[in-house]
């Protein structure tokens, strides 16, 4: 009898420790911040957790690995390389899409031939796609697209008698000037900012140089970004630095918090942060004017009013090293779902999907904006192997000129030998 009860414990512990085992299975999405707020509404008011749903119905627990800008953009080569990866989804930005995704990825036709993404490709904004696929083979599933657009202070703009938003540089510095002052209790107010932080120039500057007709590179892939346009663009935010128009530690302070904080009157920063910059701890509803990117007046043709700006896009990829890769596509497609998409959206995620997106349009002055601009924009830098390289050398030139006033056309030419260096 004894024995009996013995043999029926060690199955009962076996038991338990499968259940265990089970329990613990995990997925692992690297990222960076705003992935984790997108998923999991982390630091979003009313935020919805769009893996709950996930989790509970696969036993699956899904960890969102936080890296920095420039963590992510090292993570990619680091970990696609592994032969075995306790990451199993990486986040892949336009800054990392070029031919090496294939060797750090796991091609997803197979999966999708057998369990498909509804809608996908056809429904997606194309240029995300094209960017993520390569030799007919998808590597991602973009879930999260925008723009950079402007944003001002309601208040702030009003009651310094900016009474439009700006739609040339110099009615832009105009309103910057107006809009810089000082509080009654002694804290200034800075008029405009551009993220100055080293792995955001490149983007900043890209909007700012669009303003003047500029790009770093230009559509056929050439190094212009010492273009007598771009000359002006970074003149242009050197004369806002020295005047004090923009904060004296602009290379290092997040604008965007600053403007959430009321010591920015405008700022310049992605179109799907509604939620973010009008929630009751922001500038709460209303709060905000959404405007499209200012351009010389000699620019204007073809009917467009305004500059493009600096296109981004998050696309989800599985490693090649993950040990759970069927699980992975799982939670890929479940990402893409109208449900989960959803839930991101109020998260303040935008999606990738034409028709989401244009129903956003419908109803956010700032997603209208984001539409009209994403339809003329592209990214800062295309993707390179060397892309860390080349957007360090950006913003240590830029930094330079905009800071410590030095000559912009000597800067960008030796820039521009840099890039063409990596790019041509």
């Amino acid at each position: 009898m004894k024995r009996t009860i013995r043999i029926l414990s060690v199955a009962a512990i076996a038991a338990l420790s499968s259940t265990a085992f089970a329990q613990e299975k995990k997925l692992t999405v690297v990222g960076v911040n705003i992935h984790e707020a997108s998923m999991r509404g982390v630091g979003v008011a009313n935020g919805k957790d769009a893996l709950a749903d996930f989790e509970k119905e696969k036993n699956i627990k899904v960890a969102v690995n936080v890296e920095t800008g420039p963590g992510i953009l090292e993570a990619l080569p680091r970990l696609g390389t592994l032969n075995s990866s306790a990451e199993d989804i990486i986040m892949v930005s336009q800054l990392m899409a070029n031919p090496r995704l294939a060797t750090f990825l796991e091609p997803l036709d197979k999966y999708m031939s057998a369990n498909a993404v509804e809608g996908f490709p056809q429904d997606w904004v194309k240029a995300p796609v094209e960017a993520g696929t390569i030799d007919n083979q998808h590597y991602t599933v973009p879930l999260r697209c925008g723009v950079w657009i402007f944003w001002g202070n309601k208040k702030y703009l009003t009651d310094q008698g900016v009474a439009e938003p700006p739609k040339t540089p110099e009615q832009l510095y105009e309103a910057a000037k107006k809009a810089t002052f000082t509080k009654p209790n002694g804290e200034k107010v800075y008029g405009f900012a551009v993220r100055g932080i080293s792995d955001q120039v490149p983007s900043g500057f890209a909007t700012i140089g669009a303003m003047f007709g500029g790009s770093i590179i230009d559509q056929k892939g050439e190094v212009v970004v010492n273009s007598p346009a771009m000359v002006k663009a970074a003149e242009f935010l050197h004369r806002l630095y020295a005047e004090g128009i923009m904060p004296p530690n602009w290379s290092s302070i997040d604008a965007d918090q600053l403007f959430t904080s009321g010591r920015l009157s405008m700022v310049v920063s992605n179109d799907n942060f509604t939620s973010r910059f009008e929630s009751p701890q922001a500038l709460g509803p209303g709060g905000t004017i959404p405007f499209h990117v200012p351009i010389l007046d000699e620019l204007r043709k073809g009917g467009v009013d305004f500059a493009g700006s600096q296109s981004f896009y998050w696309g989800a990829g599985i490693l090649k090293g993950s040990q759970n890769k069927e699980q992975a596509y799982d939670l890929i497609k479940y990402l893409a779902g109208p449900g989960p998409e959803a839930m991101m959206m109020s998260n303040g995620n935008q999606p990738c999907r034409a028709a989401p997106l244009a129903k956003l349009g419908e109803t956010v002055a700032a997603n209208r904006v984001g539409i009209d601009t994403l339809a003329i924009s592209r990214p800062p830098l295309p993707g390179n192997p060397r892309l860390s390289e080349a957007s360090d050398a950006v913003a240590v030139a830029v930094q330079d000129i905009v800071v410590n006033g030095a000559a912009a056309q000597q800067t960008l030419d030796t820039l521009a030998d840099d890039l063409k260096g990596i790019y041509e």
